[in-house]
């Protein structure tokens, strides 16, 4: 009676354990599982993007000098300001005045000579300055152009009426015409300065920005897909995606590329259909036949 008790038990024992390393064997199986999103290829096209370099310039600026060798008294501006017509930029003594110990009885006022906005301040309160020196520059707000820098090769992009998005360095795209080319031309670089203009905000003259141009072509729409989606090896000479076979199995499917801009790209090859469960995120480093659960399914782009 005793050792059929011990057997029991042993056998008992057993059989929880092989349901333990069951379960366990259960729940190592679902870890392996990546998590994935989902996403649909979508029929449209992508125009090819030509970027040039650009950079902000007032073209009518107005030099702000001193009348007569003087002593400044006031200063009431500073870099950044918007002024009017007629309003007081400075205030000045002459010599002599301030010799005599006038104070500001013998002020002499220095007006702008129209609307726009100070560049800089180059003459401080207490300075002495003889006649001619420059105290400050004034830009016409409405003078704002952008002058692109135009390969000699890459005319056919930036012509008389033509239309390009300006984009800033903090991402901001401004909608341009070009307007005429300036007649010069870089000997190093063997490119021409070409004016647009753009309703913008007001931007600080030298900023460095982005001229893109989109080179108009006859193909027909294809499919594009999100750029998150596609892989690539490290020569970036083969691409594919990974979709899924089932509702839990990944496969990994080549493609072949064309234009793309920031966010998308052309898929030239026949081999997806919009039907396909495309892996969004969570595919990279995937192998073929991995075992995936879908987290989240996004619209077609």
């Amino acid at each position: 009676m005793k050792y059929q008790i011990v057997l029991l038990s042993l056998i008992v024992s057993l059989s929880g354990c092989g349901q333990r390393n069951a379960s366990n064997g259960n729940i190592q199986e679902e870890k392996t599982k990546s998590a994935v999103t989902l996403t649909h290829v979508a029929f449209g096209k992508i125009e090819k993007e030509i970027i040039l370099s650009a950079t902000t310039v007032y073209q009518n600026k107005s030099v702000v000098g001193s009348p007569i060798p003087a002593f400044i008294t006031e200063v009431l501006i500073q870099p950044g300001s918007r002024v009017k017509a007629g309003d007081i930029l400075y205030r000045i003594e002459s010599k002599e005045q301030h010799a005599l110990g006038n104070g500001n009885h013998a002020v002499i006022p220095i007006k702008a000579e129209r609307d726009g906005i100070v560049l800089d301040v180059q003459q401080q309160s207490g300075s002495y300055v003889t006649e001619g020196t420059v105290l400050c520059s004034v830009a016409e707000v409405e003078s704002l152009v952008f002058e692109i820098n135009v390969p000699y090769e890459q005319q056919r992009y930036a012509y008389s009426g033509s239309k390009c998005m300006l984009e800033l360095p903090d991402g901001t795209r401004l909608a341009a015409t070009v307007h005429a080319p300036l007649a010069t031309m870089n000997t190093v670089s063997q490119s021409e300065r070409v004016i647009a203009r753009a309703k913008a905000p007001f931007l600080p003259e030298g900023m460095n920005l982005k001229a893109i141009f989109a080179e108009n072509n006859a193909s027909s729409k294809g499919m594009i897909l999100s750029k998150s989606a596609v892989q690539s090896d490290e020569t970036l000479t083969e691409h594919w995606v990974m979709k899924l076979a089932d509702d839990s199995t990944a496969v990994r499917v080549p493609v072949e590329i064309g234009n793309s801009n920031v966010s998308e790209i052309e898929i030239k090859s026949t081999t997806l259909s919009p039907q396909d469960l495309i892996i969004l995120t969570g595919g990279y480093g995937l192998e073929e036949g991995a075992k995936v659960v879908v987290t989240q399914e996004k619209a077609a782009l």
